[in-house]
Order: C-alpha cells, then sequence, then structure tokens
C-alpha cells in the first residue's frame, strides 16, 4: 500500500474512533507536517499528528504500563499512552 492512502487511511479510522466518543473533529487532508486532526468538546482542544509505521518500538516499551515518557536529547518529554485509556481518563468511554 502507498505510504499516502496507508495514512489517509489511518486517519479515517482515528477519527472514527474520536467522533465515537463524542469529540468533534475536524481532519486536515495533505497537512504537510501540520497536525492531521483536530479533536475538541467542552474540556478538551487537542491537535493530533497521526503517523503509521510497520513497526514502532514504543510498544515495546510500553510493555504493560499505562503510559510510557519518551525523551531525546535536548528535546521536550512526549506521553504515550493507548488511545483507549486516553478515552477512558477523558470519561469518554
Amino acid at each position: 500500500m502507498k505510504a499516502k492512502a496507508k495514512g489517509s487511511r489511518v486517519e479515517r479510522q482515528i477519527r472514527k474512533i474520536f467522533e465515537q466518543a463524542g469529540f468533534n473533529v475536524v481532519r486536515s487532508a495533505g497537512s504537510l507536517g501540520e497536525s492531521d486532526l483536530y479533536i475538541y468538546n467542552k474540556e478538551i482542544a487537542l491537535s493530533i499528528q497521526v503517523k503509521a509505521r510497520k513497526t514502532l518500538q514504543v510498544y515495546s516499551w510500553l510493555g504493560n504500563a499505562d503510559a510510557l515518557v519518551v525523551k531525546a536529547d535536548r528535546e521536550e518529554p512526549l506521553i504515550v499512552l493507548p488511545l483507549s485509556k486516553f478515552l477512558t481518563w477523558t470519561g469518554k468511554r
């Protein structure tokens, strides 16, 4: 599958998950490095960058933990957590 088609398919899948959880979602097709999705409701407004790759090491790093914090040299730490946990914690699932 071509990368652009795969990326668009995954963005649509993620959009559907957020919409089913009650978020308003705006998809920015062809975002060129900007956010792919904007999700919002009364409590939350987030820009989301969606990446789909064959393999990601973060899954093995996450293991059985609830969330993973990753940090590159001289960069701000990032938190990675399963989307289902995020939706549960925000009361959307």
